[in-house]
């Protein structure tokens, strides 16, 4: 039988269908800014929402970002002489002695509010809209970070040879020279992105729940001031989850489709793929615990000396609590775990989620959000 025809089985066959809980995992996507312009589903349980009910979520991640390429990092570390400012004129130089003939650097602080809506329409389908705003800064964090990393011994990724809260995000090579030395004003809606969920598989006591989401990101920022990419992308991603007891298992990866990036029309982008893991314990019936990790292979090419496109890796653990019937909150912090120059060095997520129709149960009788039966 051909995938597609198992697809629509799948959604008409009765009694698929399995409703969203709190045991969901953090919807923290790859927060590194300049992944951002591009399309990258948030993970998210397989479940989904029952029938004419929805959810509403509004989330922002704050992460502090200090990454370049790997010379221009040694330059500035032994070199005090430049003051730790990166200008167009160096990030060129630095580019032109490359084999690649590339340099990148991405200094800042990054607000990312999102607001999001599931609504179920029937008992296997599922549609959805996610709509980001986006802040930049100078910031704050850099002082406290690099006191923290000096005090406990940890690596410093190179940031001690660059200037204390300064806004640079540039790129030059392949043609192409994108270079902001201040951050673009005021709050500023990103790309949205529209989405369909179908259930493929229910629960078992042996097997996992799986659902597939096809997405698309519009180019509604304006990608002159980082907003997005100007460009159409689109996607696919396949989750799984798993209840056993009070502890929750979920798995998803992501193929993205990514057009071309309006500020750099000659830089070559790959599709891009995420995946990820999570486990979710319900401590008590109101709060689950939450431990996530996230691996992206971005759109960017790899260049040698260039980490802008290396596979990057982050975690991301905190918490998500039922304050009333329907609404929840969560928090998390964010942390990288790789030693490339290719993701924020930490932040911290906070979301508020309200559910229409109470708690819901799914096909196994099990009350949305609370311990399975095993």
């Amino acid at each position: 039988m051909r995938p597609r025809a198992i697809l629509w089985l799948a959604l008409l066959l009765p009694g698929l269908a399995f409703a969203s809980g709190l045991d969901d995992p953090l919807p923290i996507r790859d927060p590194f800014p300049l992944k951002l312009l591009f399309l990258d589903q948030p993970p998210s349980g397989a479940a989904l929402q029952p029938p004419l009910r929805a959810r509403f979520s509004i989330n922002a991640s704050y992460v502090n970002t200090m990454v370049a390429t790997d010379d221009l990092v040694e330059l500035y570390n032994r070199d005090p002489s430049y003051r730790g400012i990166v200008t167009l004129g160096v990030l060129q130089m630095v580019a032109n002695s490359q084999p690649s003939r590339t340099a990148f650097i991405f200094d800042g602080e990054t607000l990312r509010t999102t607001l999001q809506a599931r609504i179920g329409i029937t008992r296997r389908f599922e549609l959805g809209m996610d709509a980001p705003f986006l802040s930049q800064y100078r910031g704050f964090l850099d002082p406290f970070i690099d006191e923290f990393h000096h005090r406990f011994g940890l690596p410093d990724g190179g940031r001690p040879g660059f200037a204390h809260n300064q806004f640079r995000a540039g790129y030059v090579g392949n043609g192409a020279t994108v270079y902001f030395d201040e951050a673009p004003g005021g709050m500023r809606v990103g790309d949205v992105v529209l989405s369909a969920a179908g259930a493929m598989l229910v629960e078992g006591r042996r097997s996992p729940a799986m659902s597939l989401t096809l997405s698309a990101k519009l180019p509604t920022g304006d990608y002159h001031t980082l907003d997005g990419s100007g460009s159409l992308d689109y996607g696919g991603t396949l989750r799984l989850s798993k209840r056993w007891g009070r502890s929750t298992a979920h798995a998803g990866f992501s193929f993205n489709s990514v057009g071309e990036w309006r500020l750099a029309p000659t830089l070559a982008l790959h599709n891009s793929r995420s995946l990820f893991g999570a486990y979710v314990f319900s401590a008590t019936p109101d709060t689950c615990l939450i431990l996530q990790a996230l691996r992206t292979a971005g759109p960017f090419p790899f260049r040698a000396g260039n980490d802008l496109g290396q596979v990057a890796m982050e975690v991301a653990g905190g918490f998500r609590h039922r304050m009333a019937p329907g609404l929840e909150l969560e928090w998390s912090f964010i942390e990288n775990i790789d030693p490339y120059y290719n993701t924020p060095d930490i932040g911290v997520f906070l979301g508020l989620t309200y559910r229409t129709g109470g708690a819901a149960t799914d096909t196994a009788g099990r009350q949305e959000g609370g311990p399975s039966s095993g």
